[in-house]
């Protein structure tokens, strides 16, 4: 993990212009990267705040999209061609249910709000998904979630650090 992090530092280093937006763009697409990971970064390499918020939030309200998007385009298939498995036995574990009551009490809004945080959007939207959320209803909060936290997390790293 060092060795990726030294790269990114050294082509951060050497990038200028559109090639370092290009970049940010590319690194915040990796799933495993949250979006407070990346905006300091831009930002430390004195990129403009506007540019590397905008970056950065179209990158992952993208694979939102995409994960959506391929979620639906499986669960079609799914549905159309292999055997359907009761729901009541998929709700019998234990940790199953523990987590059906956590989505029952904070719902997707309380994830949207969490996930960039906590588990990153990626999880959050497949998880949402897999509690049958529709995929609009999944796409708005994303949406919404990751423009506030973009926003916050610019502003911090911008005028605060």
């Amino acid at each position: 993990m060092d060795s990726i992090i030294q790269l990114i530092s050294i082509e951060m280093y050497n990038a200028d212009g559109l090639w370092a937006y290009i970049l940010l763009f590319v690194i915040s697409s990796a799933p495993v990267v949250k979006i407070f990971m990346v905006i300091p970064i831009g930002i430390y390499f004195e990129l403009n705040p506007i540019g590397v918020a905008l970056a950065v939030f179209l990158a992952k309200i993208i694979q939102v999209h995409f994960i959506i998007i391929g979620y639906c385009r499986i669960r079609n298939f799914h549905d159309r061609f292999i055997s359907k498995i009761s729901y009541n036995e998929l709700h019998k574990s234990l940790i199953k249910r523990k987590a059906l009551e956590i989505w029952n009490k904070y719902g997707v809004q309380g994830l949207s709000i969490i996930s960039p945080w906590i588990i990153g959007t990626n999880l959050g939207t497949i998880m949402a998904l897999g509690f049958g959320t529709r995929g609009s209803v999944i796409g708005a909060w994303m949406f919404l979630s990751l423009l506030l936290w973009t926003i916050v997390i610019t502003f911090i790293s911008y005028y605060i650090v």
